[in-house]
């Protein structure tokens, strides 16, 4: 899977959604009216209603096609844990980031806003629940219940971590590092999500009941080399 480019994924800048955030950032999400944000973005106020549902809905669209997009590619994978993991998280990345103006001010908006801290926290608990879904699904017979649970929200961490270095430095390559690290993480709970364990080997050796222990020894040896 190859690495995600942010750099060539932007949504065009005046695309309603666009336009709506950067409204809200400017001119403030609790003084800002339906109307005034209908009127902004150049839309009736009943057809923002049928489009958006409300301003804080304008605010989490992308959200919701993200994990839209993240159910869908879960239920369809075949491939292992860990590449249907990294697949999907890194598609939710690509959705959140392709307009990076529009990413860093609807930030910025949530960081100043505690309405929509807590709706974001919902949402969060949404990507939680249904990573959690899928790795009970496909969990090796004997998981623990909490297994699925503790590698689900550790999944949304690592991935907010990558968003939050790529929201304040600018760095494309977060994302790649996100790929490996998503895969090292499934990795450490092997085998329950499909993980194998280290090679083994299973060796038999024939020996005479009177055989003393350097004689066994020295049989094993021979059939480890």
């Amino acid at each position: 899977m190859g690495a995600l480019n942010t750099a060539n994924t932007h949504t065009a800048p005046d695309s309603p959604q666009a336009t709506a955030v950067r409204y809200l950032t400017e001119h403030g999400y609790e003084q800002t009216t339906t109307s005034s944000l209908a009127d902004a973005i150049g839309m009736s106020r009943s057809t923002f209603f049928r489009r958006f549902g409300s301003k804080e809905d304008v605010v989490f669209a992308d959200h919701d096609f993200a994990l839209s997009q993240l159910q869908e590619q879960l239920d369809a994978s075949d491939l292992s844990a860990s590449a249907t993991i990294a697949q999907g998280t890194l598609e939710v990345s690509r959705v959140l980031t392709r307009d990076p103006v529009t990413a860093r001010m609807r930030s910025q908006l949530l960081r100043s806003t505690p309405l929509l801290r807590e709706r974001e926290l919902v949402i969060t608990h949404r990507y939680e629940r249904m990573f959690q879904r899928y790795l009970a699904r496909v969990a090796a017979p004997g998981t623990p219940d909490w297994g699925s649970i503790a590698v689900a929200a550790a999944v949304v961490a690592v991935h907010n971590a990558a968003l939050r270095r790529w929201m304040k430095f600018g760095d494309n390559h977060a994302f790649e590092e996100l790929e490996r690290e998503l895969t090292d993480l499934i990795g450490r709970f092997a085998p329950w999500f499909g993980g194998e364990r280290g090679a083994s080997r299973v060796v038999v050796a024939a020996f005479d009941v009177g055989a003393s222990p350097d004689d066994v020894l020295g049989r094993i040896s021979e059939q480890l080399r």
